[in-house]
């Protein structure tokens, strides 16, 4: 199973998900206490592994601000919270923040992305959802977040996700951690 480590700040996280052999990593570029410039984005782009691919996380930005992102290359995969998506020149992943059934929507996006619902924010909130909701999903490969840790990842599993998705679960302090990585990381790759 595929796991995504999202939020990433620093070149400490670079480092962590580097050495924890992760399948994507996930920068933010939306107001979020874990949003980065373009420019830090392009320093971390650099010190990462190119066998990782990089996911943008935007919420209703504007096209034009995307597509410059993506044409720099410093993502691989665009992440759509809001209400806005765009046709882009590489995959992409639709967010649902998830109350009942009746939030997962149609999409022309690769992917989509179960998250936790919130009236605070619009984006990840690291809480978890009742994910029963998304139990016989049978639509596109589905990236599973939401308050997903050590404790309870085997159960996350249990729903067939494409890829695994931590942000908050692996940090200590709100920074993240190798050892957190690593034992994600092992249970993703046992499964």
């Amino acid at each position: 199973m595929k796991l995504k480590i999202c939020g990433l700040q620093t070149l400490h996280d670079i480092d962590c998900v580097n050495k924890g052999a992760v399948d994507y990593a996930g920068f933010v570029f939306t107001p979020h206490r874990q949003r980065i410039s373009v420019e830090t984005a392009r320093i971390l782009k650099s010190a990462l592994n190119p066998q990782i691919p990089s996911v943008g996380v935007f919420i209703d930005e504007s096209y034009d601000f995307i597509r410059d992102i993506v044409d720099e290359g410093l993502i691989d995969l665009v992440q759509f919270h809001g209400d806005a998506e765009y046709s882009m020149p590489c995959p992409t992943i639709k967010a649902f923040r998830m109350q009942t059934q009746a939030d997962i929507k149609p999409t022309n996006c690769d992917f989509v992305l179960f998250d936790s619902f919130s009236k605070n924010t619009r984006g990840s909130t690291g809480g978890m959802f009742n994910w029963r909701l998304i139990e016989g999903y049978r639509g596109k490969p589905f990236f599973l977040a939401g308050g997903i840790d050590i404790s309870n990842i085997t159960q996350a599993m249990a729903f067939n996700p494409y890829c695994i998705d931590i942000s908050s679960g692996v940090e200590d302090n709100g920074e993240k951690s190798f050892e957190k990585i690593m034992e994600v990381a092992h249970e993703c790759k046992i499964w």
